[in-house]
């Protein structure tokens, strides 16, 4: 894996915390579920260069 691949994952998975402990905060259950749902399709973009 890339240093460029490894950035993007992390850059990734701090965008998500953020959404997700905002939904959280706002105890909005359906966004968490929906994020945690996506997000591995998303690492999975990014690993395979189509994000």
């Amino acid at each position: 894996m890339t240093d460029r691949t490894v950035r993007r994952l992390q850059e990734l998975e701090a965008a998500y915390t953020v959404a997700v402990n905002e939904a959280v905060a706002e105890d909005r259950e359906d966004p968490v579920r929906e994020l945690v749902a996506e997000y591995p399709d998303a690492a999975s973009r990014v690993i395979n260069g189509a994000a």
